[in-house]
């Protein structure tokens, strides 16, 4: 008689694609169905998640409105919730009675679900691992980023540097709010005390958790997967374009991309992604007279495909730390090669002068240079992109 599949109960706080998170976290359930295995999706209500057998077990949302416009009872009781949900404990407490998981797969659980959801898991003996998509660990506000560049002044039981920078928001309430949840899951070893392993998807992340006092092995570096036959190459490997597929938001870089972009008038740039800074970053544009720069807004998985297919590279001018994007991967997979920044996990990936090139965070003349330097040698791009999709296969 063969071995049954395991019982994966997989956490986090929608059940749709709507984050790089929450697409990892469907396409790695697909996999596991295929090898037999049964996944258990426990998330937040929301109309846009998937359908699920367990969703009447979901847990209700967090209104997350302007605190101005709440009372001051009601801030209160979302401060409470956010630091700790008896509902998310209780409803977590009844989906493992009900389905007996073997092992938790837990992704992105602050604010409206909390690590109240770990200890019944634990009690009951469930495995638990969790995948550390960002900094929320580290960082009250999740992106190391303040005032133009990465920041790494928050450490544990230290989030004063988030009140004063205002970090959450721009907002002292909201960045009060966020430096207390840390400084009570550092204090109740909320996470720490429950996960049994951590997965860090960079070696950036493994670091990020070491100074918190997490090695060995409570941490495995995994990284992000992707599927090799679904993203290809399709093109003669010479493109027409750069892209920058992501959000627009200041720690991307988006105005360096700009500025850079705008002084290479001869290389093309389809931005494909919309964000907070889209006005802005449209308004930029059209000031410096950068025709060349072509905003595409939101686009879906294919036709982000598609459009990797006809570009020449990717460029990812970060100015904020994080994990190897997945975006990168699936450039690479593709035979793209990618320019990025030498921060947080690109560097782990981006091989200057193999894979792709690397410019300083923040820095417009580094990355003009890089741009142009990849831009006129088709060349040098096509055995970049080979040697990045080796990487991969």
């Amino acid at each position: 008689m063969g071995l049954r599949g395991m019982r994966i109960l997989q956490i986090n706080r929608l059940w749709r694609p709507s984050s790089s998170a929450g697409r990892y976290m469907l396409e790695l359930s697909r996999l596991l169905e295929q090898r037999g295995h049964e996944v258990i999706p426990f998330a937040v209500q929301d109309p846009g998640n998937q359908a699920s057998a367990y969703s009447s077990l979901y847990v209700s949302p967090l209104n997350l409105l302007n605190p101005f416009r709440m009372s001051l009872g009601k801030i209160l009781g979302t401060g409470a919730r956010v630091l700790y949900s008896r509902e998310a404990r209780n409803r977590a407490a009844a989906l493992a009675d009900y389905s007996r998981p073997d092992i938790a797969h837990v992704h992105k659980i602050d604010l409206h679900m909390s690590p109240s959801v770990l200890p019944p898991l634990s009690r009951r003996g469930v495995g638990i691992v969790m995948t550390v998509h960002d900094n929320k660990l580290f960082c009250p506000a999740r992106q190391s980023y303040q005032s133009g560049a990465a920041c790494y002044r928050c450490r544990p039981y230290h989030y004063g540097g988030c009140i004063r920078g205002t970090c959450v928001d721009g907002s002292r309430l909201a960045s009060s709010l966020g430096a207390t949840e840390l400084l009570a899951h550092d204090l109740l070893h909320a996470y720490t005390g429950k996960v049994d392993c951590f997965i860090a998807p960079s070696w950036y992340m493994a670091d990020r958790l070491a100074a918190r006092g997490v090695t060995g092995s409570q941490v495995a570096v995994i990284p992000y997967f992707v599927d090799t036959d679904a993203w290809r190459p399709s093109g003669s490997g010479d493109g027409e374009y750069a892209l920058y597929s992501g959000r627009l938001l200041p720690r991307e870089g988006i105005k360096i991309l700009i500025k850079a972009f705008a002084a290479l008038p001869q290389v093309p740039l389809k931005i494909a992604g919309t964000g907070i800074l889209d006005h802005q970053a449209r308004k930029l544009a059209w000031e410096l007279g950068a025709e060349n720069i072509e905003f595409l807004g939101y686009r879906t998985a294919e036709e982000t495909r598609s459009l990797l297919a006809g570009s020449r590279m990717l460029c990812l001018p970060y100015e904020s730390p994080g994990n190897v994007p997945q975006i990168v991967l699936q450039a690479f997979a593709m035979g793209v090669p990618a320019i990025g920044t030498s921060i947080g996990g690109l560097p782990e990936v981006i091989r200057h002068g193999r894979t792709g090139m690397l410019a300083q965070p923040g820095d417009v003349d580094s990355l003009k240079e890089v741009v142009f330097a990849l831009w006129r040698n088709p060349g040098l791009c096509r055995e970049m992109g080979q040697e990045a999709r080796g990487l991969m296969v």
